[in-house]
């Protein structure tokens, strides 16, 4: 019986160990949350990080444990560190970026069909509350969101978080905010590309219905008009995928 016992623990504590090695380390989540802030526009290409200490005291890490995370995203080509007086890190160019976005959808394909069911699922929900709580200010934030339009790479991602961030905000809901924020963190839509392409027009347009449904009041095509949104959004980036 004891034997048994003791190869019982064996497995467990091997299982374990296996289990261990997929658990996300602090410089994995740091590195996430930096490409976060890239993926969202709010570190553009060329944009230099926050110093050191001050990124690892808002990250709650130590500069060790930050510096593991930035070599992550340098040998993926998010950021370029220098040395002398160009010391310190910076968001990589578009073109670059471009690269690493197209890299990381091919190799996480079935988790971008995931993310975007994710997006589906808690934006349309999000457009509905919108349209049925918003208030006066509500609306004026989303249309100040929407006039943000500026057709660099920089002003199409930060006009972008910006509209979604405002019909979050109406839908006065933190947990679905949160989600939403999360989902749009993990990906970013490939805006160098949209501008090529001449596709701005068309998420203008998606906007623009959006906002007019929720100044409407109108919760169902408020969802319906999210739910076009998203999946155009989808379409263009698959469509890029197969270039």
């Amino acid at each position: 019986m004891r034997a048994g016992v003791e190869d019982d623990q064996k497995g467990f504590d091997a299982r374990a160990d296996a289990t261990t090695l997929n658990v996300p380390t602090a410089a994995d989540h740091a590195a996430a949350f930096v490409r976060s802030l890239i993926f969202s526009g709010e570190l553009a290409p060329g944009d230099r990080l926050p110093p050191s200490r001050e990124l690892a005291a808002t990250l709650g890490i130590s500069p060790v444990t930050l510096r593991l995370a930035l070599r992550s995203l340098q040998s993926l080509g998010y950021v370029v560190t220098g040395r002398g007086a160009q010391a310190g890190s910076r968001v990589s160019d578009i073109e670059t970026l471009g690269g690493c976005w197209a890299a990381w959808a091919f190799r996480h394909a079935d988790d971008v069909d995931g993310i975007f069911e994710l997006r589906a699922t808690v934006e349309t929900r999000i457009a509905w509350l919108a349209a049925e709580r918003r208030t006066d200010e509500d609306m004026s934030a989303i249309d100040a969101a929407n006039a943000m339009l500026s057709e660099t790479h920089k002003g199409v991602l930060r006009w972008n978080a910006a509209f979604h961030d405002a019909v979050a905000a109406a839908a006065h809901s933190r947990e679905l905010a949160a989600v939403m924020a999360e989902a749009r963190g993990k990906l970013f839509l490939p805006v160098d590309l949209a501008l090529r392409q001449h596709r701005l027009d068309e998420i203008s347009r998606d906007h623009a219905s959006i906002a007019r449904a929720i100044r409407l009041k109108d919760s169902a095509a408020a969802s319906t008009a999210m739910g076009a949104h998203v999946d155009a959004v989808k379409a263009m980036m698959e469509a890029a995928l197969r270039r």
